[in-house]
């Protein structure tokens, strides 16, 4: 059976090897403020969690889209916001993409506590009809384990659908569309669907300007920033954060 030990921390983790849902002590460094062109992104997170905290409709989340672009972030940013604020009835609980088949043990426990939980699982990807797939098709919707007002859910991945597209190929068309439609159900099970897009060499360069005024650097780093972009491959939020991470190091 598991086991909660959260020592009146807001933040946890499940810990599979423990069997134990334990509490943990972050520094996130990201704000809200430092996450730019997601507003709409924003708002609807924000909205959707202050609804289910506060007993009003919610949905269960789905963050897809490209990598470095806020995903993540942005849900430990609200969380982050939220308990600044003084919203300390809520607990944000983190679960390993890996450890999926735990859930209904996980949820079965939490069900029976008079305090909200945000399941959080972070880069979920599936292969079509695993068990993983099949337990979180059954969690979010259908299940007796799915009917509880006191969890939500919010994953992220990099793909729309979250599961890879089938590769058999000896398949005639019927079979083939309903192979697919099974995959889309999957992601139709959640309420809300936020999609993160690639940023362009102008937004990017914003981005690092809103770093810098965050850092109080007052030098144009603009020519380094896109020096590292080529070093790293593209334009993303999170690249512009390393090349702070690195810029510090280097002073």
């Amino acid at each position: 059976m598991i086991k909660i030990n959260n020592k009146n921390l807001n933040k946890l983790i499940y810990i599979s090897t423990m069997k134990e849902i334990v509490g943990i002590k972050t520094n996130y460094k990201k704000k809200l403020t430092d996450l730019l062109f997601i507003n709409d992104q924003k708002d609807s997170l924000v909205k959707n969690t202050l609804n289910f905290i506060n007993n009003k409709n919610f949905s269960n989340v789905l963050l897809w889209g490209e990598k470095g672009m806020g995903k993540s972030s942005l849900v430990h940013a609200v969380i982050d916001d939220l308990i600044s604020k003084g919203y300390k009835n809520i607990n944000f609980l983190e679960v390993l993409s890996h450890d999926i088949k735990y859930l209904p043990e996980i949820i079965y426990k939490l069900s029976s506590i008079k305090k909200k939980f945000i399941v959080f699982i972070d880069d979920v990807i599936f292969k079509p009809f695993s068990n993983d797939f099949n337990i979180l098709k059954s969690v979010l919707e259908g299940s007796l384990l799915s009917s509880n007002k006191n969890i939500t859910y919010y994953f992220t991945t990099n793909m729309r659908n979250i599961s890879l597209s089938s590769n058999q190929t000896d398949l005639d068309d019927l079979e083939t569309k309903d192979i697919q439609n099974s995959i889309f159900s999957l992601s139709e099970r959640f309420g809300i669907c936020l999609g993160f897009y690639r940023c362009s060499k102008d937004e990017y360069l914003q981005i690092i300007n809103n770093y810098s005024k965050s850092f109080q650097i007052k030098e144009d780093i603009s020519s380094d920033a896109l020096s590292w972009s080529i070093l790293k491959g593209g334009y993303s939020g999170r690249i512009a954060f390393q090349f702070f991470i690195d810029y510090f190091n280097r002073r």
